[in-house]
């Protein structure tokens, strides 16, 4: 895709160490699964160019280190973001109650009502009444906490990685368009 981009937005990547955030940006950017890879040190950054709706959008992606040495400086990693996804491993239940602290981040350090969604990782290593439960817990902290949605993702097996990132691109493209002309329509 070349020329200019209609948007270029910025989507943090954050969540506990190991729970996923390189390996899902991997299989949605080059549609392939990584066993293994490296800490992240600090941030990366992933960029991706795509077409929705009729409008060129480039995604830079930070995917923000997960260990605790790197606290420090991930608030401002998060400045300026269009919307944050923060990431759980669905077969390490503690991650999921990490993740408290990393919205609590994001919102500390972001604009008002910045979208973010709850995403659940390595849904092919546990067993459908393990999804039940963890799902349930979910989607009760994506309600406490009035976050944006849930979803659970299969990098390995690519299950709902594109959607979900999609599904933020549509909702950015949605507010864009809103502000833009001024809709009516309210969100649910």
């Amino acid at each position: 895709m070349s020329g200019q981009y209609d948007y270029i937005w910025k989507l943090v990547v954050g969540g506990q160490g190991g729970v996923g955030k390189t390996t899902i940006l991997h299989r949605y950017i080059h549609n392939e699964f990584i066993e293994d890879t490296k800490m992240t040190i600090g941030c990366q950054f992933h960029t991706e160019a795509l077409e929705r709706q009729g409008r060129k959008i480039s995604l830079v992606m930070w995917d923000l280190g997960g260990q605790d040495r790197f606290r420090f400086i991930q608030g401002e990693y998060v400045k300026g973001a269009s919307a944050a996804f923060v990431l759980f491993d669905m077969s390490r239940y503690m991650t999921l109650e990490a993740s408290r602290e990393w919205i609590a981040m994001i919102r500390e350090n972001s604009t008002p009502n910045l979208p973010i969604v709850l995403v659940g990782t390595k849904l092919d290593l546990i067993s459908q009444a393990e999804q039940d439960t963890i799902n349930q817990s979910a989607q009760a902290l994506v309600n406490e906490l009035g976050l944006t949605a849930y979803s659970a993702t299969s990098s390995k097996l690519g299950i709902n990685v594109y959607e979900t990132i999609h599904y933020m691109v549509d909702l950015l493209l949605w507010h864009s368009y809103q502000a833009e002309y001024g809709t009516s329509i309210q969100q649910a």
